[in-house]
């Protein structure tokens, strides 16, 4: 999914009535098997919310590891996986996990904003903004991964959303942060001032 796809500021979201939508979901029936979405899979429920709000809700499936030590971005979830016989322990289960998807768009978002380039300023604007950007980009994702083990394909995509927000094609955006991502951060490693620093360094000096 591209920025596009996912910006809570371009697909309005009502979480007051998450738990409603969520039910409904997770009572309907599979389209293939026929059985309640909550009882056949997350991924028939991940389907029947993205029906009904879009792509982006379809983004928590891929988002959700309750490992601790997982570098997921969603850790944290009531008890009941699949296999339960309760659709209302998962009906609980799905909402707190599109609600705390929904969260980590939104505050994405919110930095996204902060380090967003003016549109006249030019090339050189442009490269400045992304290259500060990279650091406080990277420190969240750290803090909600804990830097675990499939953390730096969280913090690949977060890269690629920003760097999409900024004008960058998809395409390119995706090869900047995977090759910065691969090169500079490793599994199970918190990077540091210096690492961060050489991160946003070569953004920043992307296409310069």
């Amino acid at each position: 999914m591209t920025w596009r796809d996912v910006d809570p500021t371009t697909h309005p979201f009502d979480p007051d009535q998450a738990r409603v939508v969520v039910r409904d979901v997770v009572f309907s029936p599979d389209p293939e098997s026929g059985r309640p979405r909550g009882l056949w899979s997350a991924n028939s429920v991940a389907r029947g919310l993205a029906e009904h709000y879009g792509s982006w809700a379809f983004g928590w499936y891929h988002a959700v590891d309750e490992t601790p030590d997982s570098g997921a971005i969603i850790r944290d979830l009531p008890a009941s996986g699949l296999g339960s016989g309760d659709l209302e322990q998962q009906t609980q289960r799905y909402t707190s996990a599109l609600l705390q998807w929904r969260a980590w768009l939104e505050e994405l978002a919110a930095v996204f904003a902060q380090f967003a380039p003016e549109p006249d300023r030019g090339g050189d604007e442009t490269r400045r903004m992304r290259e500060r950007a990279v650091a406080p980009l990277v420190t969240l994702v750290v803090e909600r991964t804990g830097a675990g083990e499939t953390w730096r394909g969280a913090c690949a995509q977060t890269l690629t959303w920003y760097l999409e927000s900024t004008g960058m094609s998809p395409m390119e955006a995706e090869e900047l942060a995977d090759e910065v991502v691969d090169s500079e951060f490793d599994s199970w490693i918190a990077p540091d001032a210096e690492v961060i620093g050489r991160a946003g360094q070569a953004i920043g000096g992307h296409g310069a």
